[in-house]
């Protein structure tokens, strides 16, 4: 809707200018309907309607009033006995209808063009109220995680800073969804690529302190609704979190690797795999499990666990839309 009103000329035109180009116009669609008429016989109107519309959608009502005006002289010249000024009385009719026809069109076309030009300025209201309040939710979320980690560095106890510091991550997840949000296909949508990218990325450096662990990332082009992509976005953090807590020893180094990939039309497979000890069958079922098996029920995703050799990977398949 945007690039049709590009097309169009601003407002306003000097009256030369408007007129000029009416003109011009007019006798372009006149001279087309002459060249029917030589080819058939028959006068119609029907090529001058085109002319009036596009003079008053590219300038105002009374461009289109005044192609009105000329298209009817110009039809009377044609129309009218060599000679004489009145038209035969069966040209009348079919000219007052063309008359009426062209005001009301002329009509019309400007409330078309101040009624495109009133919903592109809403649209491009509600982008800029989308983006303030992006950003005021943004920085909200920031000041919960700073509040969080305050409260944890005044916590003693080591398991008491695990929560708190488990805590700070999901906030930042969830906050980092706002910087990669994007208009696309009429509703905001993120760029899974760079928001996983950035949510691993960042995890990767909370969590390895000192030891030799890197995680990888391999995500394909695809935009997903913003609420679809902070639940697959805390899934990930919670299975990155939990390789880096079991799958590897104090020391021993390692690699994570996340993906998120179409399979086929309709579907995605996102994967976390890591190389360390293995699927423990008596893995411990704390909150960050429970939170991943409701997040993936939210998605309507089947969730499976299978041996990587070496290491455990962790498969959600789930509908793209």
């Amino acid at each position: 809707m945007e690039h049709l009103l590009q097309l169009l000329p601003t407002r306003p035109q000097s009256l030369a200018v408007r007129y000029a180009v009416t003109t011009v116009i007019v006798l372009v669609c006149f001279l087309l309907q002459v060249g029917v008429e030589m080819q058939s016989g028959f006068f119609g109107f029907f090529l001058l309607l085109p002319g009036i519309f596009l003079a008053s959608l590219l300038f105002d009502r009374g461009s289109g009033f005044y192609a009105t005006l000329l298209s009817t002289l110009l039809s009377i010249v044609v129309l009218a006995p060599p000679g004489r000024v009145v038209l035969p009385a069966q040209h009348l009719l079919p000219l007052v209808l063309f008359v009426l026809i062209s005001l009301a069109v002329a009509t019309v076309s400007e409330a078309l063009r101040k009624a495109l030009e009133n919903a592109v300025a809403a649209e491009r209201a509600k982008d800029l109220m989308m983006h303030e309040l992006n950003h005021r939710i943004r920085n909200n979320l920031a000041m919960v995680a700073s509040v969080l980690e305050l409260q944890m560095r005044a916590q003693r106890e080591p398991q008491a800073k695990q929560a708190f510091a488990t805590a700070v991550a999901r906030v930042h997840v969830i906050a980092n969804a706002h910087d990669h949000l994007m208009p696309r296909d009429g509703q905001s949508a993120i760029d899974m690529m760079e928001y996983l990218t950035k949510c691993c990325r960042h995890l990767g450096d909370a969590l390895r302190d000192l030891r030799p662990i890197a995680v990888n990332v391999s995500v394909s082009q695809v935009y997903l609704r913003a609420d679809k992509a902070v639940a697959i976005g805390l899934i990930v953090n919670e299975l990155v979190t939990n390789a880096f807590k079991y799958a590897f020893g104090d020391d021993r180094s390692g690699v994570v690797a996340v993906s998120l990939h179409p399979t086929r039309p309709g579907e995605l497979v996102l994967t976390v795999e890591d190389n360390g000890k293995g699927c423990a069958e008596d893995a411990p079922r704390g909150l960050g499990t429970r939170i991943v098996a409701l997040l993936a029920e939210q998605l309507t995703a089947v969730l499976r666990r299978e041996p990587a050799e070496p290491g455990c990977r962790i498969v959600l398949t789930m509908p793209e839309r």
